[in-house]
Order: structure tokens, then C-alpha cells, then sequence
């Protein structure tokens, strides 16, 4: 039944001053930031601070530190902010060093010393290695020494000369005569028989027994005094064997006797120094070391560096040196390598090309500096570097570090010495963004317990007047850091207003001060150059313009292509199932929106909604969500009473990349219904916002330069008056427009709609009022709901008639081949009757869920 008739509603535009903030620059309280105090700060992270100093403060494992945040709201600068504001001295800082094992030689022994002790002991040890070879050499060459040695010397040689006498007395007796007798190279004593007074060898009486130079009493007397007398010379030779060992170790004892208090003397002193077992039984090992070596110190001094490696327990290799250091160590790591932060083991090169391996060539990294201290890490830099995270938890998990050799081909640590563990005392600080710390606790159960305390800063703040006079402060500071003209307090007004922009909301201001200090900078530049002594207004928006053209280039090349037609868009008119869109261009650098023609074409058909876009897979899940949103829109306010049976198509005309996003799933809805209604929209707005299955307007993002890029074409071709931008209301607040745009509105060149429903964007666009459902009636006569409901009732009947048709057809090509069978003489068969067509009864009329 027609409704009453309908009458559109008037939605006016938003007024100028709600389109953009404006900073008072008056209540800021001076006139330039000369007047201001200087006073370093970190501004709007309170609740970032607040975690910082919280895992600062806490020494207990795993209270390491993550800070979350994006790149330019000063996460480094608040760390180095929070370090400097602690009171960071420590009377407990460790020196840590490597020295030589002696019981296993691959396992280097580690010293842990108060700080500045570990060079001392290397010190130490370099003296005394000088001092010994100056001491035993002249200790072994002393009288005394000579005279005792001459002694043991003179006693075994006495011992040997009775024995041998003995020996040759029994040889001679039993008719043998003892010879050297050489063998390849050496000389040994030999028992031989005398024959004729000649020396015979033992293996030649054989021959003289036939010759008959032998008898046989004597050949037989040979053989049996040979043997027992080999035995006896061997027992000799033993014996003597045993008297040259007893000398070595008498002299050995005699030169320790010597030697040993004078290098006790030395080492006692070194003792003395360090209060460390480890440095007592270093000593100790190395004491026995050197009495067991005394020979090899007998060298020149010349010669030491030739004979490094036989001298090597002597060498002190000091990874960690905190002498004259009160503080605890700050570690800023910006190369986060495997070998920087954890060390690694060198190899030294022979002049042969052999390697090799020792205690000096352990080398420390940034993990160890800052041991009772504080590491700084940037969490992308120490993904980027292999095994440097894995290693990193290790440490942290275990309190302790093991130095590993790292080859840079390989890519991994390699196994060579086994150094001793170092005991870890460290706060780390890893500087990341949220969805690295995000992606680590879900998956990565270690990180949870290795890093406690998460830091997250904002990006943005609120705009108060106290948070304006931070700002302004700010801009102090680093015009004094960096010797930059002073702001006025316009500019700086100027400066806020650019940080509420930033920040995307007018009750907001941005923290991203990397950013602001940029401009800042720019600011005073043009400033400079113009030869202005303080930095005004006017040098701030020439920052802001001249950054904007440096980073435009690809902008204006999209807007010749609307220019010259390239690109079909419609700035006046009005068309059935159209309508401009407006898409964000985001190049990482600079991010603009250009309008974007969006057709929706709808017929008979069972088909649904098609998304062209998802069908040539050009879109992405959100955008595809909102199609599908569309249709659950439909089914609720046309489907109560029948069923929605329509093919309806929607498109982003000229379309070439990925759209993904909601943000024109109501410009898709409004199309959707023009072209069910055949009521045309105006060409001259072009509207963003997405919507709900009940028809509400929800807010999108990137507002300003969506409005901005419509009124850049509008502008292009010519500003009419009439032309204008439709944005969701809940986005009204997020507004900060450019002052060209702003004064456009203020001319009434150009203008802003905000809309909360489908309802107010249809009225907008189409000038028909949307229509209410009046119960038993329907909707108001004429109006866009109405008309949209006739369009689908028209489908629905068009394609009822089409199915309908279609059997009717079937029956009558089965009458008709009954016939023929009948006349071909084929088996009579009485035919069958066509099924009788049932009478079609009237709809039954269900009541509607409004009406219920």
C-alpha cells in the first residue's frame, strides 16, 4: 500500500570553525622561547616512564626491559633520560680476565677482580716473567750452584766407573775384551771373544771351529761365558741408564733448591695484591710451572717475543677493564653482531698456515662492558643478525655467558677452547615496536620470562593547555641544543597546531617529537634564510609546504592523470549508481586521497551482491566483510516480507592494485541503492565512511587528506559551490583541514557534510527523503526506501514470470512428442496427460518484524 508522501530533510554543512583547531597562541604566556626555562623533559610517556623506571629499579632476574612504541616518540631518548636521572654509582664494578689452565689446557681459567685489578695482574705477570729470566739464569750459573752440581755429577760418574771397571775385570778374565760397536748412527759397548789376542766376533767361531783356528773346549767356552756376560753388560747399561736419570733429577732438585725461593719471593709479592683464590691457585699452578720448565727460561730477553707460545701462562688477556669507574656501565649497542655483543675466539695463522688457539685470543663484546651495568639493543637490528636472539635469552635465562668462537661464513658459533663461564649481573633494553613484542610473548614462551617489564609508548596525548606549554618547552630545548633562532609564540602555536594534525584528533597531540623536531629544524631554516632573527607563523607553514612538495612528486603525477581525463571522475551532475569514492595513497613517505569512481549494477538474477574485486581477487578480507555487510543491510530492511532475489554488482572503476579496507563500504551501499531505486546521486560529493548491518555511519581513518584530495580536484577543475565531501560524524573531531580548504567552506566554494546513518547520507545525496516504515503500509510513499523496495519487488516478479514461463514451455514440448510418438506406428499407449498447471494462490500475507 503507498505511504504518506516524503519529504526530505535539510542537512546543512559543517560550519568553518569546525573543521579545523586553532592554537591560541595568547594563553601560551611569553613571546618567544627565549623566555622560556631551559629544562630537558620527556613529555605525554608518563605511564612509559613509570614502567622504565620500574625494571630499572628492580635488580632480580628477568626484570629486563621491551619498549614498545613507534619510531620518533623518543624511546632511546627516554632510556638515556631515565639513566641519567638514577644514581647509577656502584662501589662493586668487576674487572674480568682470562688466564691460562694448567690442569686443562682448553678451558681457560676466568678471574673475576675488583675493577682495575685485572691490568694490575697483567702487569704483574709481565714483571715477573722478566724477573725469572733474569733470575734463574744467574742462579744456575752461580759458584755454589756449580760446585753442588760438580758434586752429583762427580758421585755418579764414580758410581758408573766402578761398575764398568768390575765388568771389564770379568770380560778380561773369562778371555773377552769389550768394543763400541756402531749401528746406524749411535755407538753401543759390545762383549767379544779374543782369539790369537784379536778381538773375533761372536758370530764368526763358527767358521774358525772348521778352519781349526778354535778348539772345541774353547768354541764351547766362548758360547756359555758369551751369554752370561751379555746378560751382565746389559744389566750394565740399565744401570748406567738409571745413574744418568738419578743425575737429571738431583740437578733438576738442586736447580729448584736454587731457583725456588727466589721465585717464591716475587709470587708472594704479587699474592699480596690480590685477595682472589682463583689468582692463588693461578700462582700456585704457575710456580710449578716455571720450576718445571727452569731450562726454557735460560734465554735472552731478545728472544721472548720469538718464544710467546712457550711463555703463554704468563699472559693476562683482560676482556673487561672498569678502572677509575664509579658508575655503572650504559652499553649503547648499534651494531648488534654475534660477535660484538656475546665476543667470539680468534685464531692465530702460522707463517706454515697452521692455527691455532689460546687463552689471548678470547675477545669480550658489549654483553660483558656492560656487566653490572645497563645494554641497549635495537630489537630490528638484533633480528636482522643470526643466533643473536636465541644467545641473547640464553644468557639472560641462565645468568651466565660462555664466549664462543663465531665463524662469519658458517654463520653460527663453532667449537674451539671452552672458556670458563662468566656470572652475568645485566639489565637489558630492547627497543622495538608493539607487534614484535606481540608476536614474541605469543609465541615464544622464553621472552615472557626473560622480560618482565614492557614499556609502551603513545603516540599521542591530550591537548591541554599545560601539554601546549610542553610543546613549547621542547621547542626551547632543542633550539638551544642545536643553536636555532627562538620561535615566536605564533610559530609556535603553528608547531601545535602541526602536532595535532599528526596526532589524527583535535583533543590530541602528537608525540612522535622525532618527527616535530624536524619541522622545528625546517622551520628555523627558512627562517635564517629569509634573515628573520625569531622564527614566525608564516616560516612554519613554508616548513610544512616545502615538505609537502619534496615528497609530492607521485601525487601530481595521479592528478594530471584527472587532469587530462586519464582518470573518469565526475565533479557535477548526478548519475543512477555512482558515486565517488575516496581512496588513500599511502608511499611511505608522503600519504594523500584521490576520489574514486565506484558503479553498482543490479538485474534479475539469484546471484547476490557480487564484488567484482573480490572475484579478480584485487581485495583483502576487511574489504570483503564489507560487501558482505551490505547484504545483511538489505535483508533487514527488504526481506521481511519476501525474499531478496537480485544480481547486483559493484565496482571500483579503473581499479588496478589491492583495495583493501571498509572505509567505502557505505559509498558501495549508496550506489547499491540508487541503482535499485533508478534515482540518481549527486557527482558533485564524494563520500566516505563504512556502515553496519543497521545502517549506522562508523568512523575511518585518514580523514583530512581524504577531504583534501577531493577539494585538490574540485579545485582543478573549478570550484562551483555545490561541491563538497560526505565523512561519518563520529570522524567530525578528528578534522584539522588546511587553511585553503577551511576558507573555501568559509566562501561557501565548498562544503562538509557529516552523516550518522545510511538514512542522512541517501537525503544528502539523492535529495529524497529515506522513508520511514509506517506498519500495514509500508514505506512513505516516494521515498528512497520505497523506491528501492518497488525495484526489488519489480526483480522479483520478473523473475518469478521467467521460471514460470519456463515450465510452461516444458509442457507443451511434452504434448507435442507424445503426438509424433502416436503417428510413427510405435505401441499404442493411451498418452499421458499434461500435468494440469496449479492454480496460483493468492501470497499469504505474514506480518512483517516491524509490524510484530
Amino acid at each position: 500500500m503507498k505511504g504518506r508522501k516524503a519529504t526530505p530533510r535539510r542537512h546543512p554543512a559543517l560550519e568553518p570553525k569546525d573543521l579545523r583547531w586553532e592554537c591560541d597562541a595568547s594563553r601560551l604566556g611569553f613571546e618567544t622561547t627565549d623566555e622560556l626555562e631551559f629544562k630537558p623533559n620527556i613529555i605525554g610517556q608518563d605511564r612509559a616512564l613509570d614502567a622504565i623506571r620500574l625494571g630499572l629499579s628492580i635488580r632480580s632476574p628477568g626484570y629486563n626491559i621491551f619498549v614498545s612504541g613507534l619510531t620518533g616518540t623518543g624511546k632511546l631518548t627516554a632510556i638515556r633520560y631515565m639513566l641519567e636521572g638514577m644514581d647509577l654509582r656502584r662501589d662493586d664494578l668487576i674487572d674480568i680476565c682470562y688466564v691460562h689452565n694448567f690442569s686443562v689446557e682448553d678451558t681457560p681459567v676466568c678471574i673475576v677482580l675488583p675493577a682495575g685489578f685485572a691490568c694490575k695482574l697483567r702487569a704483574r705477570m709481565r714483571d715477573l716473567l722478566h724477573a725469572v729470566v733474569d733470575l734463574i739464569p744467574a742462579a744456575l750459573q752461580s759458584e755454589r750452584f756449580k760446585r753442588q752440581q760438580a758434586r752429583i755429577a762427580d758421585e755418579i760418574k764414580k758410581n758408573r766407573d766402578d761398575m764398568l771397571q768390575k765388568l771389564e775385570q770379568e770380560v778380561n778374565e773369562n778371555g773377552f775384551s769389550m768394543v763400541q760397536v756402531e749401528y746406524e748412527g749411535y755407538t753401543r759397548p759390545e762383549i767379544v771373544p779374543l782369539v790369537a789376542g784379536e778381538p773375533t766376533p761372536i758370530d764368526r767361531l763358527p767358521s774358525l771351529l772348521v778352519q781349526g783356528k778354535v778348539k772345541q773346549g774353547d768354541y764351547e767356552k766362548f758360547q756359555t761365558a758369551h751369554s752370561e756376560l751379555s746378560r751382565k753388560l746389559d744389566d750394565f747399561l740399565i744401570a748406567a741408564r738409571d745413574l744418568h736419570r738419578t743425575l737429571d733429577q738431583r740437578t733438576a732438585e738442586l736447580e729448584r733448591q736454587h731457583v725456588a725461593p727466589l721465585v717464591d719471593a716475587e709470587l708472594a709479592r704479587i699474592a699480596k695484591e690480590f685477595d682472589s683464590g682463583k689468582v692463588s691457585r693461578f700462582l700456585h699452578d704457575l710456580r710449578e710451572y716455571v720450576l718445571d720448565h727452569l731450562p726454557m727460561f735460560v734465554v735472552a730477553k731478545g728472544d721472548l717475543a720469538k718464544k710467546r707460545r712457550e711463555f703463554l701462562p704468563f699472559d693476562v688477556n683482560v676482556l673487561v677493564d672498569n678502572e677509575g669507574r664509579r658508575e655503572a656501565p650504559v652499553v649503547i649497542e648499534t651494531s648488534p653482531t654475534y660477535v660484538n655483543v656475546f665476543g667470539t675466539i680468534e685464531r692465530y695463522v702460522g707463517p706454515d698456515g697452521d692455527h691455532w688457539t689460546d687463552h689471548t685470543a678470547i675477545r669480550g663484546g658489549s654483553l660483558l662492558r656492560a656487566n653490572g651495568g645497563y645494554l641497549i639493543l635495537n630489537m630490528i637490528d638484533v633480528f636482522e643478525e643470526p643466533m643473536v636472539f636465541v644467545a641473547l635469552k640464553r644468557a639472560l635465562k641462565s645468568q651466565r655467558h660462555t664466549i664462543r668462537g663465531f665463524d662469519s661464513l658458517l654463520l653460527m658459533p663453532i667449537a674451539s677452547i671452552k672458556p670458563e663461564a662468566v656470572e652475568l649481573d645485566i639489565k637489558v633494553v630492547l627497543i622495538g615496536e608493539a607487534w614484535m613484542y606481540q608476536v614474541l610473548w605469543d609465541y615464544d614462551e622464553d621472552f615472557r620470562t626473560v622480560f618482565k617489564v614492557k614499556a609502551d609508548f603513545d603516540t599521542v596525548m591530550p591537548n591541554t593547555l599545560a601539554n601546549q606549554k610542553r610543546y613549547c618547552r621542547f621547542i626551547r630545548v632543542l633550539t638551544r641544543f642545536e643553536t636555532l633562532p627562538p620561535f615566536h609564540n605564533d610559530a609556535c602555536g603553528s608547531v601545535i597546531e602541526e602536532g595535532t594534525r599528526l596526532a589524527g584528533r583535535r583533543d590530541r597531540l602528537s608525540t612522535r617529537f622525532s618527527e616535530m623536531g624536524d619541522l622545528i629544524r625546517e622551520a628555523a631554516h627558512w627562517a635564517t634564510k629569509s634573515g628573520a632573527k625569531v622564527v614566525r607563523a608564516g616560516h612554519v607553514a613554508k616548513a610544512v609546504a616545502e615538505r609537502v612538495r619534496r615528497v609530492s612528486l607521485i601525487e601530481d603525477k595521479v592528478q594530471e592523470m584527472y587532469d587530462d581525463g586519464s582518470i573518469l571522475i565526475d565533479t557535477a551532475g548526478a548519475k543512477i549508481g555512482q558515486v565517488n569514492g575516496l581512496a588513500i595513497y599511502d608511499v611511505g613517505d608522503h600519504v594523500f586521497a584521490r576520489p574514486s569512481r565506484i558503479t553498482a549494477e543490479t538485474g534479475v538474477g539469484r546471484a547476490g551482491v557480487i564484488n567484482i574485486e573480490r572475484e579478480a581477487d584485487m581485495s583483502g578480507k576487511i574489504h570483503n566483510k564489507g560487501v558482505l555487510i551490505l547484504e545483511g543491510y538489505l535483508r533487514r530492511m527488504y526481506a521481511q516480507d519476501k525474499p531478496i532475489t537480485v544480481s547486483a554488482s559493484l565496482c571500483f572503476e579503473q581499479g588496478y592494485s589491492f583495495v583493501e579496507g571498509d572505509s567505502a563500504s557505505s559509498t558501495e551501499m549508496y550506489a547499491l541503492l540508487s541503482s535499485l531505486a533508478a534515482v540518481p546521486l549527486r557527482q558533485d560529493i564524494a563520500v566516505t565512511g563504512s556502515v553496519n548491518q543497521k545502517g549506522e555511519i562508523q568512523p575511518i581513518g585518514g580523514v583530512n587528506e581524504k577531504i583534501e584530495g577531493f577539494f585538490d580536484v574540485c579545485t582543478r577543475r573549478g570550484l562551483t559551490g555545490r561541491q563538497g565531501v560526505m565523512i561519518p560524524a563520529l570522524n567530525a573531531d578528528e578534522l584539522m583541514l588546511r587553511r585553503d580548504v577551511v576558507d573555501a567552506v568559509k566562501n561557501k566554494k565548498f562544503h562538509v557534510y557529516a552523516v550518522r546513518t545510511v538514512d542522512e547520507g541517501v537525503e544528502v545525496l539523492t535529495g529524497k527523503k529515506a522513508g520511514q516504515w509506517i506498519p500495514r503500509h509500508g514505506f512513505e510513499h516516494n521515498s528512497m526506501h520505497d523506491l528501492v523496495d518497488r525495484g526489488l519487488r519489480h526483480f522479483h516478479d520478473r523473475l518469478r514470470d521467467a521460471e514460470d514461463g519456463s515450465t510452461d514451455a516444458a509442457v507443451e514440448a511434452a504434448v507435442k512428442k507424445a503426438k509424433r510418438s502416436k503417428t510413427s506406428g510405435a505401441p499404442k499407449r493411451p498418452p499421458k496427460k499434461p500435468p494440469k498447471k496449479p492454480p496460483r494462490k493468492p501470497p499469504r500475507k505474514r506480518r512483517t518484524r516491524r509490524e510484530r
